[in-house]
């Protein structure tokens, strides 16, 4: 027995299906249902499914520590990569998911989270962001915002206050949050467009939605509010560190930084040194002022 349904993540076309007596459609499918299309208008881009086989890895290509738990990336036989979540105490896997060489099938092997597909939705957003990329998709850590018809993306290290500043736009300009945690961007004919999508990390804050973008903004702290227009070189150097690219692989890698240098050549970079305050919103609307199209 199986079930599916059609959901378009900035812009791709993907499948979620479901066999046996497997749940993960289920509990996902509040979080899906603003994204969910009810016609395939388009050929599935990425099948995301659950399977009960078993995969062995071959090679481990990176470990990261998440708190008390450890993230594995490792390549299999065939080409494809196998993604764990494991507990760092005993390395027990908690998830096992299985993405293929062409990154256009992702597999879930296993759930042993017993967060009722809480934790296998969140650990997914991790595996979209490198099948995005080999789609043509860039993503930044950034907060994705729309004011009068504008996308901003305000980007910075995580706790350096690119969520408040982004609420602050809310509350004092009635800027619209698309997402509070990632910025998905495609190249198409009219320019760069940023999207929505189900994952915003802890802040929450995610709408279906896309917008042209006008300007990506780098923040910082500072004890005054001072925004400029930052040159090329410079922007490369502020901008890279947000990008979200799986720099395990020299072919994602490749494509992430042919992707990153067309939209610094097409979208105006700013720098934005600031206080917590309502002037910083000033401050950084009239640095904006020359490429925003009120």
């Amino acid at each position: 027995m199986s079930t599916s349904c059609l959901a378009s993540l900035a812009g791709m076309l993907c499948q979620f299906r479901q066999y046996g007596s497997s749940s993960f459609c289920d509990s996902w499918e509040w979080k899906l249902d603003p994204y969910s299309v009810y016609d395939r208008h388009q050929p599935v881009d990425l099948y995301i499914e659950n399977a009960d086989v078993a995969i062995d890895e071959e090679t481990v290509l990176y470990e990261q520590q998440d708190g008390f738990f450890l993230r594995r990336i490792s390549r299999t036989k065939e080409g494809g990569t196998l993604w764990q979540y494991l507990r760092k105490k005993n390395l027990n896997v908690l998830l096992s998911y299985h993405v293929s060489a062409d990154w256009k099938r992702i597999t879930l092997l296993k759930d042993h989270s017993s967060s009722c597909g809480q934790m296998a939705f969140e650990y997914l957003a991790h595996l979209l962001t490198a099948c995005m990329l080999a789609h043509g998709l860039l993503t930044f850590h950034g907060v994705l915002m729309e004011y009068e018809g504008n996308g901003i993306i305000i980007s910075a290290a995580s706790g350096t206050g690119k969520t408040t500043h982004a609420r602050l736009w809310r509350d004092l300009r009635r800027a619209l949050i698309i997402n509070g945690d990632r910025a998905v961007c495609a190249k198409t004919a009219e320019g760069w467009t940023g999207y929505g999508l189900p994952w915003s990390g802890t802040s929450g804050e995610q709408i279906n939605r896309s917008v042209a973008i006008r300007a990506l903004v780098v923040l910082r702290r500072g004890e005054t509010n001072e925004a400029h227009r930052i040159s090329a070189l410079e922007a490369f150097h502020q901008v890279f560190a947000h990008v979200l690219y799986p720099s395990w692989d020299k072919a994602l890698t490749e494509k992430m930084m042919d992707l990153l240098k067309s939209f610094l050549r097409d979208v105006p970079i700013f720098l934005l040194s600031c206080r917590p305050d309502a002037e910083s919103v000033d401050v950084l609307h009239d640095a904006l002022a020359e490429v925003l199209h009120e």
